[in-house]
């Protein structure tokens, strides 16, 4: 199961279109009424905002009040919530002229952010010099501005729970090169070996996991120009794919299914040892396991049918930096960006919970601080980013921020028999279209 995402999408779209709306009808001001590109000579309160559970929480705090004692004439106010309640906020605050002066940021939002002005051109501030490759600090691009610092990054695994497997008496297949059907065929035997007590896999979710399925047909969610560009065949296909897992027995049942949809990462599936694999970002790997109260988890290889594209798999920002277009203090919030991006001692106290670090020569700091599951979440992603891989995923373009939420209704209509895979298909790629034109 893959990042969890709110259920107040509705209000989320409705607060965020105010806001851009408010926005719009100052044009180019927001930008203009902007501090210059200096520090203070006085002290200075600045604003951050996160979302994120307790242990980001704890993380986030004990890095920032670092960031004050080395700079003692800034303040930072920090503020923190949950992924649903944060979009609410944070789109509230902006239609309210008060956003908070740096930003997390997903890629999700990025575009709807940028477009109408409410965010920062980064490349204008002389105290953000990230030590990244330009594949890397590109991601956060958007209409050739850079408007998001990559924090860090993940890919996409299989996690597996090998205390389960252990105590059934399986063995995975080589994960190197094992095909969807093996994949499959495997989860099945662990339902079986268990007596139906433990699904043998959770099916594909979200638009991360659609993007690296697509790619492996040689086809893309979203192009670089902000058009959804997915041919309905795939996303068919990949529906499909869960209906068989249902159908074998190698998945949770369809009301189970769609139960478990809602639950936070700690109660999910693959956390209570109901199901025994799950596609996952690699930075979940440590929470999974905390979660599970003592099992033991590792990641493993995504399967791929032969013949499936070799630079299928890609490295991808975890989340961004951003900073508000219309902060008073430009520069002290650039210096508290540069520090959480880019600073050993941060490094440190941040650890990968948000990912392995986007710059690798921070990577270093954080190896003695590491759970076996953050150790093997860091090497998985190093071996993914020296082999074969493709670009990143393109952001999701102004209208489509909500494609997490459209899939999984669409998915659900699927699931539960209200529509067929191809016909869902074809309504979800003309409805996001729609969104995105109506958007632009």
């Amino acid at each position: 199961m893959l990042l969890k995402r709110g259920t107040r999408r509705t209000t989320a779209r409705l607060l965020l279109a105010a806001a851009l709306t408010a926005l719009s009808l100052t044009g180019c001001a927001v930008g203009q009424e902007t501090g210059a590109d200096r520090l203070s000579k006085t002290s200075v309160t600045i604003r951050l905002n996160w979302w994120g559970a307790e242990e980001r929480q704890k993380k986030t705090a004990a890095a920032v009040r670092l960031f004050e004692r080395e700079h003692p004439g800034i303040h930072v106010d920090m503020e923190f919530s949950d992924w649903t309640g944060y979009w609410d906020r944070l789109a509230t605050m902006t239609a309210a002229g008060s956003p908070p002066d740096v930003i997390q940021m997903d890629g999700l939002y990025l575009s709807s952010y940028a477009d109408r002005g409410a965010l920062l051109d980064l490349d204008t501030s002389r105290f953000i010099d990230p030590d990244l490759s330009p594949r890397v600090l590109d991601t956060g691009r958007y209409k050739q501005a850079l408007y998001g610092i990559p924090s860090t990054v993940t890919v996409l695994g299989v996690a597996v729970n090998t205390t389960i497997l252990d105590r059934l008496g399986l063995t995975l297949p080589d994960t190197r090169t094992w095909t969807w059907k093996e994949y499959e065929d495997f989860a099945a035997e662990v339902t079986q070996a268990s007596g139906g007590q433990v699904a043998g896999t959770l099916p594909l979710t979200g638009s991360a996991a659609l993007d690296l399925f697509a790619r492996q047909r040689g086809d893309h969610l979203f192009d670089k120009d902000g058009r959804i560009v997915l041919k309905a065949e795939t996303l068919t296909a990949f529906w499909n794919a869960t209906d068989r897992l249902v159908e074998a027995g190698a998945s949770l049942s369809r009301s189970q299914l769609a139960d478990a949809a809602a639950l936070p990462l700690d109660q999910s599936p693959l956390s209570t040892g109901k199901a025994a694999m799950s596609v996952i970002f690699a930075n979940q790997l440590s929470a999974y396991a905390a979660a599970s109260g003592g099992d033991t988890f590792t990641l493993v290889d995504l399967p791929a049918d032969r013949g499936a594209a070799a630079d299928s798999q890609f490295v991808k920002s975890s989340q961004y930096w951003s900073i508000s277009a219309q902060t008073q203090h430009p520069a002290e919030s650039a210096l508290l960006v540069n520090f959480l991006t880019g600073d050993r001692k941060a490094a440190k106290i941040l650890g990968v919970e948000r990912g392995l670090p986007a710059v690798p020569a921070l990577r270093s700091e954080i190896q003695e601080s590491l759970t076996p599951e953050d150790r093997d979440a860091a090497a998985f992603v190093e071996s993914v980013e020296q082999g074969p891989v493709g670009p990143a995923p393109a952001i999701a373009p102004t209208g489509a921020s909500d494609i997490e939420a459209v899939l999984t209704r669409y998915g659900q209509e699927v699931m539960f028999g209200r529509s067929d895979a191809e016909t869902a298909a074809r309504a979800l790629l003309k409805e996001v279209s729609d969104k995105i034109y109506s958007a632009g």
